[in-house]
């Protein structure tokens, strides 16, 4: 199994693209050419999207152009909230990147948009058999209410914006600053056999090392 990265260097989103004998299974929809090009070569293509962020879903169409026959798996709240601007954030996308580039403006434009529903949705957990593969998809909520990680093998991570490089983002609108300490991260300590996450922004790295850069703060321990 082959796995590439596309990055969405607007706001530094990725893509994951699982490759297998001709196969495609594909962690989020980010706008690159790169990647439109590469999915061109798949016979068959799973997406699985992580959440329903436009930065996350802005490829979304153009796959389904590219691959009229691709098959989106999502939460049952991702599926409902890509149709809605509002909810996917497409709507306040312009405001939110024209200051992102260290407060300059970055020149970049992205008009509100909708994308249709999901073809298999869940809302707590969906098992996936690809490629003689086990894909493990579990909901989450610290980031947005409508998130899900997936686990691969039982060893490799694809934890959306749940798990960053960076201190994981609660703040969005349907993010749960208690259900991102509560629930998530217990959640995600648990997993010991993960060799690697896959993270929806940045590079790869250890489970350890982005659960101590997301470390409960001490105001939060008192929750």
């Amino acid at each position: 199994m082959e796995i590439k990265q596309f990055v969405w260097d607007v706001v530094d989103s990725n893509s994951w693209l699982l490759v297998e004998n001709g196969h495609g299974l594909l962690f989020d929809a980010i706008e690159s050419e790169d990647l439109f090009g590469n999915i061109r070569d798949i016979d068959d293509l799973t997406v699985v999207l992580t959440h329903c962020h436009f930065d996350h879903i802005i490829g979304l169409n153009k796959l389904r152009e590219i691959k009229p026959d691709l098959k989106v798996v999502s939460t049952r709240l991702c599926s409902e909230y890509i149709g809605d601007p509002s909810k996917n954030t497409s709507n306040t996308a312009a405001a939110f990147l024209g200051f992102y580039k260290d407060g300059k403006v970055s020149g970049n434009e992205v008009a509100p948009f909708r994308c249709a529903p999901s073809d298999e949705t869940f809302t707590d957990e969906y098992s996936l058999d690809w490629c003689g593969h086990k894909i493990y998809l579990r909901s989450v909520k610290g980031h947005s209410a409508d998130s899900l990680i997936a686990i691969a093998d039982d060893k490799l991570l694809f934890s959306g914006d749940t798990l960053l490089p960076i201190p994981t983002l609660t703040r969005l609108r349907s993010g749960s600053t208690r259900a991102f300490w509560e629930e998530d991260i217990p959640m995600l300590r648990e997993m010991k056999d993960i060799e690697l996450v896959y993270p929806g922004h940045g590079k790869t790295g250890r489970l350890k090392e982005m659960l101590e850069i997301n470390k409960m703060p001490e105001r939060y321990r008192k929750l």
